[in-house]
């Protein structure tokens, strides 16, 4: 199957998670003010500033890691091309990114552009008047023809486009092959040949999944794979949409499995605790076989200088049809409140990001697949086709964007109490349940 048919066929399936999203909006140009913003003259953000010699100064904000790295890959070929404009760029891990944003929006002092994920993780600041709306942007400049309808159709957030997207992303485990080889393991093609996998692992003395607690969402990436399997897909989505109730049997069936798993020692010791960025270590080190994670996982591979050969990929079987995967985009945000000038700068640096000929130049740097029509896959991020592969047999949009924010932290909580044997999994449904009733309520 050749590359561009691969992103065709993802196309096709990747729609599957998208019916949660809207596709309405308002009106406004590249300067103007996005839902809910303030009427009139704009106001320059308080991170806004000139640089020396009158250039325009654009402040971004970005994750630590493979991000930041092609941010800089990024800066350097953008502001050669635009000696005008001068990006700014900071960086923090994961959760304190989140938690920046969230406090910079209460204060008043969001950067002009920054990194966001779809769903309920980047629904805040449209829904609340904080990011340029690109609907009419992208009518005009014909998005449709330059992007991948999905990923625009997930970054249609508060009734508007809310952003540039960036990349698509397909979860599944990245594993050991000489573990694999060394034991007689083969990639799993059923749950319980997983299971066995897991089993022989453990008698072996390595440890399964390679995983790191701390914020709740790495581990998440497991949990919500043993929903889809027991739930199925119908049930799943619904689950995820609140149009079900978690006091469900298939929910405690699936909780029941997560402690089991915790019992039987499939996670490293004291995992709960452990930043997710440090996980990696354990699989580098052959203390553990399997990690999940997406094809940003190939340029980590490659960043940390490790042996790709050693490595392969599969996603996990779930015993339904079709076989879905966790799935997501990620883009860059613009804040309304910027001046009409460094929103256009911040604008023109994010379609640069995506560019064709920019992915031809900068490779892997930029963490592909980007949702760009006709975009080339590096041959050294080898794993990004098997991705694409899995993501055409369908995906489901991933748990901690597909739940309300509020209701995601409940999730975390019942995840960590059930393996600590403060929760029985009846305990943890009743749970979730109640606390979903009084978000609905609120």
């Amino acid at each position: 199957m050749s590359k561009f048919k691969r992103v065709f066929l993802y196309v096709l399936f990747i729609a599957v998670f998208v019916s949660g999203c809207s596709s309405g909006a308002s009106t406004t140009d590249v300067g103007g003010n996005g839902t809910g913003g303030s009427s009139g003259e704009s106001s320059p953000s308080p991170t806004s500033s000139s640089g020396t010699g009158g250039k325009i100064v654009v402040e971004l904000w970005t994750l630590t890691g493979n991000n930041t790295t092609a941010a800089e890959a990024l800066k350097k070929e953008f502001e050669a091309a635009n000696p005008n404009i001068e990006i700014k760029i900071t960086s923090n891990a994961t959760d304190p990114h989140k938690e920046a944003l969230k406090v910079a929006a209460a204060s008043g002092s969001l950067p002009d552009i920054w990194y966001n994920w779809g769903g309920s993780l980047g629904s805040f600041y449209p829904e609340n008047g904080f990011t340029l709306d690109l609907t009419e942007y992208a009518k005009e400049n014909n998005w449709d023809q330059k992007f991948i309808k999905a990923s625009l159709d997930l970054a249609t957030l508060g009734g508007q486009l809310s952003g540039v997207p960036q990349h698509i992303r397909g979860l599944g485990f990245y594993y050991r092959k000489d573990i694999f080889d060394q034991y007689g393991l083969k990639e799993p093609q059923t749950f319980a040949e997983f299971e066995q996998i897991l089993q022989t692992l453990k008698d072996n003395g390595i440890t399964p999944f390679s995983t790191g607690g701390k914020g709740g969402w790495h581990p998440m990436r497991i949990l919500e794979l043993l929903f889809e399997h027991y739930a199925g897909p119908e049930l799943h989505d619904k689950l995820n949409l609140l149009e079900e109730s978690w006091d469900h049997p298939k929910v405690v069936e699936a909780y029941a499995k997560w402690k089991e798993w915790a019992d039987k020692g499939y996670f490293m010791s004291g995992f709960l605790t452990l930043d997710p960025n440090e996980a990696k270590f354990e699989l580098y080190q052959g203390k553990a076989a399997m990690q999940p994670e997406g094809p940003w996982f190939d340029t980590t591979i490659l960043v940390d200088e490790q042996d790709m050969d050693l490595y392969g990929f599969f996603p996990m079987p779930t015993d339904q049809k079709p076989m879905r995967i966790s799935s997501f985009i990620d883009m860059f945000q613009i804040n309304s409140s910027s001046p009409k000038e460094v929103q256009e700068a911040a604008l023109k640096f994010a379609e640069f990001a995506v560019e064709v000929s920019t992915a031809e130049k900068l490779g892997a740097v930029l963490n592909p697949p980007i949702p760009t029509i006709g975009a080339p896959i590096p041959e050294d991020t080898r794993f990004v086709p098997e991705v694409l592969e899995a993501l055409d047999q369908g995906s489901f949009l991933i748990t901690d964007q597909a739940l309300p924010q509020e209701v995601i932290q409940k999730f975390f909580q019942a995840q960590e109490m059930i393996i600590f044997g403060e929760m029985t999994p009846e305990d943890a449904a009743k749970f979730m349940q109640s606390e979903i009733e009084k978000y609905k309520n609120k």
